[in-house]
């Protein structure tokens, strides 16, 4: 009896130490580091974020507030070229005010990475394990615009549609099987189009795509007479009244077309090439260098990126005008309508890489060809 009380003894103290060692081991890794980092963080009491409006990703960065009411959450929202450019003028004026930017595509690869080098690299604020665990992200990996994979990640992509808007009374959608039927000399004059120089996501989608490319871009600069707006409200009235039968990136479409205009968008199964997937014109986190609250940066990063920040993002933004999805593939899908998921085994093309970020030579095309 006392030999099985001695055995039982042993091995129960030998269990208890093994549940010590496992519980300590954890916090020894990254538990610890988080637990100081947001008690850093609530000392410094306030974050900064700047981010690019649209939809409600603004309605998702206030989640944070509620996780975390010590720390007060600041927002400075823009869009357009002026925001990035409030951004460098402050940073080069030696103004560190912002922490975050949760920006969109070539502004900040471009401006803040490329000439301001105003960012810090964010792949090491990444503390809690769901975050940096790239299994859990699309194509198991983490996703960066930035060649060196530290400072841009991308953590939104969806995918991009055809960005071919038109009025449903003027246009069949079995018109087109391919993009090229764009270059059709029936739309010459009729297609309205967001100017490249205002904005040069959808035309890049074109511009990158291995099957459209260069020339396919450069056919439509010359032979179709687009005619060009930096107005994309006008330009959707106009789709919406048959001025025009064909619009190119116009992004007020689903507002529109819930109003009642007849208007919509071409179907991406009609067309024969693949389909670009996009991160939107929010879909980067950036750390800002000199980040004035390192520390609630950290913490908004992390909370941001991670499975709760993320399932929050999707059922905030994801709206009967506004469809968006994570880049995480270990959260519901379920607020997103299946015709505007990622599907599987779908061959996308990432917008959102290093080598098709430049919108230089696109422009330096549409320029080329205005002279002519």
């Amino acid at each position: 009896m006392r030999s099985r009380l001695l055995c039982f003894s042993v091995c129960l103290l030998a269990l208890t130490f093994s549940r010590f060692l496992q519980a300590a081991e954890p916090k020894a890794n990254w538990q610890a580091e988080w637990e100081s980092t947001v008690e850093a963080a609530k000392k410094e009491g306030k974050v900064v974020v700047y981010f690019w409006q649209g939809g409600n990703l603004e309605k998702v960065i206030e989640a944070f507030q509620k996780k975390y009411p010590e720390i007060r959450l600041d927002t400075v929202g823009g869009r357009g070229s002026s925001f990035i450019v409030r951004i460098t003028t402050e940073f080069r004026a030696g103004k560190h005010l912002a922490d975050i930017c949760i920006c969109g595509v070539t502004s900040p690869y471009k401006v803040l990475y490329e000439q301001a080098k105003a960012l810090d690299p964010i792949k090491p604020a990444f503390i809690l394990p769901d975050v940096k665990d790239a299994s859990k992200w699309w194509q198991g990996k983490h996703h960066f615009q930035d060649p060196e994979g530290q400072y841009i990640f991308a953590y939104r992509g969806e995918p991009a549609g055809t960005r071919i808007f038109y009025n449903t009374n003027l246009v069949k959608p079995s018109d087109f099987k391919s993009y090229w039927d764009l270059l059709n000399p029936r739309w010459k004059g009729k297609i309205l189009a967001i100017d490249p120089n205002e904005s040069s996501g959808g035309w890049r989608i074109f511009y990158y795509n291995p099957q459209l490319g260069p020339e396919f871009v450069k056919r439509l600069f010359t032979e179709i007479e687009i005619v060009y707006t930096r107005d994309v409200r006008q330009a959707t009235n106009w789709l919406g009244v048959g001025k025009y039968p064909l619009g190119l990136f116009l992004s007020e479409v689903p507002v529109a077309k819930q109003q009642g205009l007849p208007v919509d968008e071409l179907p991406e199964g009609n067309m024969k090439e693949p389909i670009s997937l996009y991160s939107g014109a929010n879909g980067t986190i950036a750390l800002m260098k000199q980040a004035p609250h390192p520390n609630a940066a950290k913490t908004f990063i992390n909370w941001f990126l991670s499975r709760e920040g993320q399932i929050a993002f999707q059922e905030i933004m994801n709206t009967p005008l506004d469809q968006a999805q994570s880049m995480r593939e270990d959260i519901p899908g379920d607020p997103i309508p299946v015709a505007y998921r990622r599907k599987p085994g779908v061959n996308y093309i990432p917008m959102f890489t290093p080598d098709r970020m430049d919108a230089a030579p696109l422009l330096q095309l549409f320029k080329e060809t205005a002279k002519k």
